[in-house]
C-alpha cells in the first residue's frame, strides 16, 4: 500500500501513539504500524482545528489514536494491536479499502461536522417535579430529601414516563438500598459512582457524586482521586478494599475486567468492614455500576446542563470541570413546595413490580424464550425488578415508540461497539425473535452493525430512519460519548423529540447490562449458541467490527 491509503490522527506525547505496549500492556498505535511495515500519513490533531475537526469527523470520536485504512475506520490502538494479533490486519490490508481523501472537505463542513452539540436543544424539558400521579410522589419525596430539588436527568426522562418510574424504582431505588445494606456509609457509593462516571467521562454524574454529600462527599472525591493518581494521602476515607471496589466500577465501564483482579479483592476481603462476604460487596458494587451505566450514556446523549451550585463546589474543591455540560447559574427549586403525602411508599411500589412479574420463571421464559444467563446471575433479592425494567422498555409494549426487533438492534450494536461477545449474541436473538419476518431478521442482525458503521450497501434491509437508529446506538457505546453533529443529525432528522428520549433510553439500559455483564462474564446460552450456528452469525465481536467484506 502506499503511504497515502494509510491515515493516523495523533498527538505528541501520547503513550497510546507511541508505542505499542510496555509493561502495563498499553496499546500504541505506531509500533504496530511499524512492525507490519506499513507506512502512514500522520496529522497531528494539535496542530490546527482542521486536522481535529477531521479526526472527530471522520471517527466520531475524540480520543487518539484513530485510523484509517483507505476509508476503513479502526477505532484506537487497541482494537489495531488485537487486529495484527489474530492476523486480520494483514487480510484487511490486502482488500481495496479506498482511498481517504481530506482534501474533498471544506473546513466548514469538518468543523459543523465535528461539532459536540447537545440534544437537550432539540428536546423540551418535561416539568415532572409536580406531578401528583401517586405513583410519582415517592420519587420527589425522595430526591427532595436527598439532593433538594428534582435532579435535571428527569426533566428529559419524564417524556417516557414508564421509563422514568421504572428506572428509578427498579434499578436505582434497588440497587442503591441494596448496596447500602451491603456496603454501609455513602463514601463508598460515592467513591464507586465517581469512579464508573470518571472512566465513561461524564462530568454531570462526576459532579453529582462529588456534592451529593456535601464536604464528605467532596473530601472523599479529592482524597480518591490524588490516591489514584499515585500521591501519598493522609487520612484517606477508603481503605485497600475500598480503592478496589472503585477500580473495579472503572473496569467494568470499559469492560476490561481482568479476572486477576477479581481475585486480588478477595485478597483484600480483611480490610472489609462489617461482616458481610466479599461476594455482597462486588454485587453490591456492580449494581450501582450499572445504574450509573444508565446515567451517564441518558445524560451525556442528552447534554444535559449541571445544577450549578454543585457545578461550582465541584470545580472549585475538586477540579471538575462541566466540560461538554454547561452549567446553571444555581440548584434548582423546583421541589420548593409542599409535596403531597400520597397513599404510596417507595416499598409498596417494589411489591406492586414484583406482583406484576408474577411467578418468575413463567415470566423470563414468555418475555425472553429462556432464563437469560445475566439476569441469573443479577443479585437474587432483584432478580424480578432487573427483569421486569428490561422486558418492559426493550421489548413490545404499547407506551414504547420504538419497535422492540430495532431495540434490540441497537443494544446489539452497542455490544459489538463494546467487545461484549455475550451480549450481542443475546441481543441478536432478542431482535430475531421480536422480528415478524424471520428470514430477513437474520440478515437484519448480521448486518445492523455495517448499517451503524456505513459500512456496505445495507438500504435493501434497513429504511433511513432505523439506519439513523443503529448510528446512534454506535455513537452512544464510545468513551468518553460526545453526539458530534454528522453523528447524531440523522436520527435528529427522523426522529421527533419524545422518540429521541425513546433511543436514548435503548442505550442506556444497553449500558446498565453491559457494566454487570463486564464482571460476571455469563456464558452464551445454548439456545443463543444454537441460533449463532443454524444462520452462521459470527460471536466474535472483533469480527464483527472489522469484517472482510465491505
Amino acid at each position: 500500500m502506499t503511504q497515502s491509503q494509510i491515515t493516523l490522527f495523533s498527538k505528541p506525547n501520547c503513550k497510546f501513539c507511541d508505542r505499542l505496549r510496555r509493561r502495563l500492556k498499553a496499546y500504541r498505535a505506531k509500533a504496530v504500524l511499524k512492525h507490519a511495515g506499513i507506512k502512514y500519513q500522520e496529522y497531528d490533531v494539535t496542530v490546527n482545528e482542521r486536522d481535529r475537526d477531521a479526526s472527530i469527523y471522520l471517527s466520531g470520536v475524540t480520543t487518539v489514536p484513530q485510523i484509517f485504512i483507505g476509508t476503513y475506520h479502526i477505532n484506537g490502538a487497541q482494537d489495531l494491536e488485537k487486529l495484527e494479533k489474530s492476523g486480520r490486519l494483514a487480510k484487511l490490508l490486502e482488500m481495496n479499502l479506498g482511498e481517504l481523501s481530506l482534501d474533498k472537505l471544506s473546513d466548514t463542513e469538518l468543523h459543523k461536522g465535528a461539532k459536540d452539540i447537545a440534544l437537550r436543544e432539540y428536546i423540551p424539558q418535561s416539568d415532572g417535579s409536580r406531578d401528583e400521579d401517586e405513583e410519582i410522589l415517592p420519587i420527589l419525596h425522595f430526591y427532595k430529601e436527598f439532593f433538594g430539588f428534582w435532579p435535571n436527568t428527569f426533566a428529559y426522562l419524564h417524556h417516557w414516563i414508564e421509563a422514568y418510574k421504572l428506572f428509578v424504582y427498579c434499578q436505582n431505588f434497588s440497587a442503591v438500598a441494596y448496596a447500602r445494606e451491603n456496603l454501609g456509609m455513602m463514601k463508598i457509593l460515592s467513591a464507586i459512582g465517581y469512579s464508573t462516571s470518571s472512566a465513561h467521562g461524564c462530568s454531570y454524574c462526576q459532579v453529582h457524586c462529588a456534592a451529593t454529600m456535601g464536604e464528605n462527599s467532596l473530601n472523599m472525591v479529592e482524597k480518591f482521586k490524588k490516591t489514584r493518581q499515585g500521591e501519598a494521602v493522609k487520612n484517606n476515607p477508603l481503605n485497600q478494599f475500598e480503592m478496589a471496589l472503585a477500580k473495579l466500577a472503572g473496569d467494568a465501564t470499559l469492560n476490561q475486567v481482568e479476572e486477576t483482579f477479581l481475585e486480588n479483592i478477595q485478597s483484600l476481603a480483611s480490610y472489609a468492614p462489617g461482616q458481610v462476604n466479599v461476594y455482597e460487596y462486588i454485587t453490591s458494587t456492580l449494581l450501582v455500576t450499572a445504574s450509573f451505566g444508565f446515567l451517564n450514556v441518558f445524560n451525556d446523549l442528552t447534554g444535559l446542563e449541571i445544577e450549578g451550585d454543585w457545578a461550582r463546589q465541584a470545580s472549585e474543591r475538586v477540579g471538575i470541570e462541566g466540560g461538554r455540560h454547561s452549567a446553571e447559574d444555581s440548584n434548582p427549586s423546583n421541589l420548593d413546595y409542599e409535596i403531597p403525602k400520597g397513599r404510596l411508599s417507595i416499598k409498596q411500589m417494589l411489591a406492586q413490580y414484583n406482583i406484576a412479574v408474577g411467578d418468575f420463571n413463567t415470566y423470563v421464559q414468555k418475555e425472553f424464550g429462556f432464563f437469560p444467563a445475566w439476569i441469573q446471575k443479577w443479585t437474587q433479592p432483584l432478580q424480578k425488578h432487573h427483569a421486569y425494567i428490561y422486558a418492559e422498555l426493550m421489548n413490545e409494549r404499547n407506551h414504547s415508540l420504538i419497535p422492540a426487533e430495532l431495540k434490540h438492534l441497537m443494544a446489539r450494536v452497542s455490544a459489538i461497539a463494546k467487545n461484549h461477545d455475550y451480549l450481542a449474541a443475546v441481543e441478536g436473538y432478542f431482535a430475531y425473535r421480536s422480528a415478524t419476518n424471520k428470514e430477513l431478521a437474520v440478515e437484519r442482525v448480521r448486518q445492523c452493525y455495517l448499517a451503524a458503521t456505513n459500512q456496505g450497501d445495507t438500504s435493501d434491509l434497513f429504511n433511513e430512519k432505523e439506519r439513523a437508529a443503529l448510528q446512534f446506538a454506535w455513537i452512544s457505546a464510545q468513551i468518553p460519548l460526545i453526539t458530534p453533529h454528522r453523528f447524531v443529525e440523522a436520527a435528529i432528522q427522523n426522529f421527533q423529540p419524545k422518540e429521541l428520549i425513546h433511543l436514548i433510553v435503548v442505550c442506556s439500559i444497553a449500558s446498565m447490562v453491559q457494566r454487570f455483564v463486564a464482571v460476571v462474564k455469563p456464558e452464551i446460552e445454548p439456545i443463543v449458541n444454537q441460533f449463532l450456528s443454524k444462520h452462521d452469525l459470527e460471536s466474535d465481536t472483533l469480527a464483527l467490527r472489522y469484517p472482510l467484506f465491505v
